[in-house]
C-alpha cells in the first residue's frame, strides 16, 4: 500500500519539523533565566541552571519577537514555494526543506552566542524554509490520494505534527535540563541529526507519482487510473486570476488564517504560559505541554475514519461533511480558548480546557485540510500556499501582541486577553467557511484534463507492457 507510506513519509517530515520548531519554546525557557511574575515557582529554580551553559537577560517583547521572527519567513515563501513544488516535484522539495533545516537548527546555538540579531535572522531563514513544505506535500498528495481515502490521508500527515508536540515537548525538556550533556544547545544538534536519518530514509522510500514508483502493485496502480486523479500535470499556466477570484479558495484561507493562528499559539505560545504563569521549570513545562498532545492523537485518525465513512455511504454531501468537522474545530476550540481566559489561571482547569482544545482542533484535518484536494487536487499544493502565506500574518501577529501585552506585566490577566483575541478569530473563521466553502472540483481546476487525461493513460500502458 504505497500511497499510505507515501503519507506516512510525510507525517515522518512533518513530524521532524515541528520537533525543531516546538523545540525553540522548551528551549526559550532554559536560556532565558529570569523567573519574574511566576506563582508557582520552587526556591530552588536557581539551582536548575548550571553557570557553565548560557543564558541570556532577554526581556518578554525580546523572546516573542525571536519566537515570532520565524513567521516572517513562513509569509514570504509559501506561495512560490506551491508553484516551485509543483515544477520541480513534492519529493525533490520536501528533500530540501528537510536538509536546509537540519543546517539551520544546528545553527542557532552557535548564532545565540554571536548575537540576538543573527539568531532572529536565522529564525526568518528558517521560517522560510518550512513555509515551503505544506505546499510540497499536496502536491504529492494530489497524485498519491484516491477520492474516498483523502481525509484518512490527510490525517496521517497531520498526527505527525501532534506526535511532534508529544515528542518534542519530553525530549526537549530532558535535554535542555541535561547539563551533563551541554543543556540546551544539544537540543538543537540532536534534531539535526535525526533530520539528517530522516532525508536519507525520504530519498530511498519516496516516489513521485504512482506511476514512477517500480514497487507499486499493478492492482493498487490501476486503483489510481479508476479514479478521477490525475497524477501527470503539468504547470506551465497556472490559472492565478481564477484561483485568487475563487470564494472556494477564499473560504479555505480565511479558515486557515483562523486556525493557525490558534494552534501556532498553542504549540509555540502554551509551554511560554506554562512556565512564567503557572510556574513549571523547562522538563515539568515539557512533560505538562504533551498532555493535550496525547489527547488529540486518536481524535485526528478517528475524525478521518468517520468523515471518510460518512461520504462513503453518502450520509452527508462531502461539503457538508467538511462543514461539520470546521464547525467542531474551530467553534469548540472558540468555546475552550474564552472559558481559559476566565478560569486558566487553575492548572488542572487550564490542562483539561486546552486538551479538550487539542482534541476539537483534531477535527481539522478531515475538515478544512482536505477540503483543497476537494475542489482542486491539481492545484491544492498552489491553494495551501496561499493559505499558508496569509494564515502566517496571523501567527506572526499574535505573538507580538502578546509580547506588548505582557511586556513589564507578564500576568495572567494580560494573557486572558489573548485568549479572548483568539477566540473571536475562530469563530470568524468558522462563519466564513460555512458561508463559502465548496466540496466539488471547480471548474478551473478541471481545464486540460482530457489532454492530461490521454497522457496518463499512455504512461500506464507503457508501464504495464
Amino acid at each position: 500500500m504505497k500511497r499510505f507510506l507515501v503519507a506516512g513519509m510525510c507525517a515522518v517530515i512533518k513530524f521532524l519539523l515541528y520537533c525543531t520548531r516546538i523545540n525553540m519554546s522548551i528551549a526559550m525557557i532554559a536560556m532565558v533565566r529570569r523567573r519574574e511574575n511566576t506563582t508557582n515557582c520552587s526556591s530552588n529554580d536557581n539551582q536548575l541552571y548550571d553557570t557553565s551553559i548560557p543564558t541570556y537577560n532577554w526581556d518578554e517583547m525580546t523572546q516573542q519577537t525571536v519566537l515570532s521572527a520565524f513567521y516572517i519567513g513562513y509569509i514570504i515563501t509559501p506561495i512560490p514555494g506551491g508553484w516551485f513544488s509543483c515544477c520541480i516535484g513534492g519529493k525533490k522539495a520536501l528533500g530540501l526543506v528537510l536538509l536546509c533545516e537540519c543546517i539551520l537548527t544546528a545553527l542557532v546555538p552557535i548564532a545565540t552566542e554571536v548575537s540576538i540579531n543573527l539568531l532572529i535572522a536565522v529564525r526568518v531563514l528558517d521560517g522560510a524554509v518550512q513555509g515551503v513544505a505544506f505546499s510540497a506535500i499536496y502536491v504529492l498528495l494530489g497524485k498519491w490520494t484516491v477520492h474516498e481515502e483523502r481525509s484518512i490521508m490527510v490525517s496521517i500527515i497531520y498526527n505527525g505534527v501532534t506526535l511532534s508536540t508529544i515528542v518534542s515537548s519530553h525530549l526537549s525538556g530532558w535535554l535542555c535540563t541535561a547539563y551533563e550533556l551541554g543543556g540546551w544547545p544539544v537540543s538543537f544538534y540532536t534534531y539535526s541529526v535525526f533530520g539528517l536519518v530522516g532525508l536519507v530514509v525520504w530519498t530511498t522510500l519516496v516516489y513521485e507519482t504512482p506511476n514512477t514508483d517500480p514497487f507499486i502493485t499493478k492492482k493498487e496502480l490501476e486503483l489510481f487510473m479508476s479514479s478521477e486523479e490525475r497524477t501527470n500535470v503539468t504547470y506551465s499556466s497556472v490559472p492565478w486570476k481564477a484561483i485568487f477570484t475563487s470564494s472556494a479558495v477564499w473560504a479555505i484561507v480565511i479558515g486557515y488564517v483562523a486556525f493557525d493562528a490558534a494552534w501556532y499559539f498553542s504549540i509555540t505560545e502554551i509551554p511560554i504560559f506554562i512556565s512564567s504563569i503557572l510556574g513549571f521549570d523547562a522538563k515539568s513545562t515539557g512533560i505538562l505541554t504533551s498532555i493535550p498532545a496525547i489527547a488529540r492523537l486518536p481524535v485526528v485518525l478517528l475524525s478521518a475514519a468517520c468523515a471518510d465513512f460518512i461520504i462513503r455511504r453518502n450520509i452527508l454531501s462531502i461539503l457538508n461533511t467538511r462543514k461539520l468537522c470546521v464547525i467542531i474545530d474551530l467553534g469548540v476550540a472558540a468555546v475552550c480558548f474564552f472559558i481559559i481566559s476566565q478560569v486558566g489561571e487553575s492548572l488542572v482547569a487550564f490542562i483539561v480546557l486546552i486538551s479538550i482544545t487539542f482534541c476539537a482542533l483534531g477535527f481539522n484535518p478531515p475538515g478544512l485540510n482536505t477540503n483543497s484536494l476537494d475542489i482542486s487536487p491539481k492545484y491544492a499544493g498552489i491553494i495551501v500556499g496561499i493559505a499558508t502565506t496569509f494564515s502566517s500574518i496571523g501567527a506572526f501577529i499574535v505573538p507580538v501582541i502578546l509580547g506588548k501585552l505582557t511586556e513589564n506585566n507578564n500576568t495572567f490577566k494580560q494573557w486572558s486577553f489573548i485568549f479572548i483575541i483568539n477566540a473571536g478569530i475562530l469563530l470568524f473563521g468558522m462563519m466564513f467557511f460555512l458561508k463559502f466553502a465548496k466540496g466539488e472540483e471547480q471548474d478551473w481546476s478541471k481545464e486540460g484534463t482530457e489532454q492530461e487525461q490521454e497522457q496518463k493513460e499512455t504512461t500506464y500502458l507503457i508501464k504495464s507492457e
